[in-house]
């Protein structure tokens, strides 16, 4: 027979987590846009100065189609890509660099994260989970 664990250690374990993600579209249509995982990819990007998908999509674990895959749903859900593209040099290949919209778009989130931020440190400190 087992033995029941302790309730205070398991208590101790318990602790909280708040996940954001962008939304566009009409009141009752509403579709998801970008969330951690896809804001990384565009903030990689947005970084990359070689304008490498490959490369930004290695950096987040994704392979180059689905990294590609996650560029059009976005223009799908909006109407609007949120890269612009072109033909690589001698090497052939291409470069895939943020535009307007994507910069938009990533500096949304990025500042709605801060906020979110700053609400989960005040809620840790004022919300006693383990008592």
């Amino acid at each position: 027979m087992s033995k029941e664990p302790n309730i205070d250690d398991l208590k101790s374990k318990i602790g909280f987590g708040i996940k954001i993600w962008l939304e566009f579209g009409s009141i009752d249509k509403k579709k998801n846009i970008l969330g951690s995982g896809w804001a990384k990819l565009l903030e990689n990007l947005d970084k990359n100065m070689s304008g490498s998908l490959t490369q930004a999509a290695e950096e987040c674990g994704y392979s180059y189609k689905y990294a590609w895959n996650i560029l059009k749903r976005i223009e799908k859900r909006t109407g609007m890509s949120v890269v612009n593209t072109g033909k690589g040099g001698r090497g052939g290949g291409g470069y895939v660099e943020l535009n307007e919209w994507g910069k938009y778009l990533l500096k949304t989130y990025n500042n709605l994260l801060f906020e979110l931020e700053i609400i989960e440190k005040r809620l840790g400190e004022t919300f006693k989970i383990n008592e």
